[in-house]
């Protein structure tokens, strides 16, 4: 069979970093940028590793009958972004085509589907917890592509990223303990990548004048810490979320832990936000990245590629 003709990526794409696609809120990335996430995708898993997690691989879109029950509907629709499919015929879909082709509305035979834009990663994994009597406490581990609503086009502030995610399901008071812990964790990885933080009590963007309430109670309860670091001048944002979600999840699906109560907490990484602070403050050359995030140079040219087919200790 011959052989289907390649050739290597020019600019942006060979060096980039990141890439408008006009729409404000949506980037694309470049090589160096995904080595970059590449790098620390490695570091947060060897972070993690004493915790021994189950990984967990989740689609970008959710059930939109979990939200709902879970109450993520109710609370954020301003962040959801809703799924919507074409529901007419082949002609009523020749009748929007010249309306489409004009510029004008061609969506009012589109319906809402039933899965929604995943907003979290860790929303996936409840479902399959249900009713499970846990002998002692676990760790998942979920990587996903997330997509929130931003409304603002600040740097970072994307609606369309990557999460990285811990889920602990242990007793109340230890739950809490592991959440603690790992907000000191994660604040002394970014300053061993030379990021400055932050530690702060905070609070998610609930809607409404009931979310107002909301937020007011998850801070007083102390339920939600963030770690935050500059990605841009004079811009902190939020690159680690620690959060302790109580019984919310253990009540709705029916999972304990040795004969009693379980809770839960995650931590979550937002990988492009700490790719753009360690950007920011050690610049685009992978030479200058902490060393630990600096990508594999492969094997020289005096090093063969080993053989797919050898094991190797």
């Amino acid at each position: 069979m011959a052989d289907f003709p390649t050739r290597t990526a020019g600019a942006p794409l060979a060096g980039g970093l990141t890439l408008e696609t006009g729409v404000p809120g949506l980037v694309a990335y470049g090589s160096t940028f995904e080595s970059l996430i590449d790098g620390l995708r490695h570091s947060i898993g060897r972070l993690a590793a004493d915790d021994a997690p189950t990984r967990f691989g989740v689609p970008p879109v959710i059930s939109r009958a979990l939200l709902e029950r879970l109450g993520y509907v109710e609370t954020f629709p301003q962040l959801l972004g809703v799924v919507h499919t074409y529901e007419g015929d082949d002609r009523q879909w020749r009748e929007l085509v010249p309306a489409l082709r004009r510029g004008e509305s061609w969506t009012h035979r589109h319906e809402v589907s039933d899965v929604v834009l995943l907003p979290a990663a860790c929303y996936h994994l409840y479902p399959h917890l249900a009713e499970t009597e846990f002998a002692e406490p676990a760790v998942f581990d979920l990587t996903g592509h997330c997509y929130r609503h931003e409304r603002t086009a600040e740097v970072g502030r994307m609606r369309s990223f990557r999460m990285r995610e811990l889920v602990r399901i242990d007793a109340p008071a230890s739950v809490l303990d592991w959440r603690d812990g790992w907000i000191e964790r994660a604040a002394g990885w970014l300053g061993s990548l030379g990021l400055p933080v932050t530690i702060e009590p905070a609070s998610d963007p609930f809607f409404g004048s009931a979310g107002r309430l909301m937020s007011t109670m998850q801070r007083s309860e102390q339920l939600k810490w963030e770690v935050a670091v500059e990605v841009a001048d004079g811009l902190d944002q939020a690159v680690v979320s620690c959060n302790c979600h109580k019984n919310h999840f253990s009540a709705e699906f029916g999972f304990r832990l040795g004969g009693g109560e379980a809770h839960t907490s995650c931590v979550a990484f937002g990988l492009e936000r700490i790719a753009l602070a360690i950007l920011h403050r050690h610049g685009p050359d992978p030479r200058s990245w902490p060393a630990e995030l600096r990508p594999d140079p492969g094997p020289t040219r005096e090093e063969p590629i080993p053989d797919a087919n050898v094991s190797r200790t």
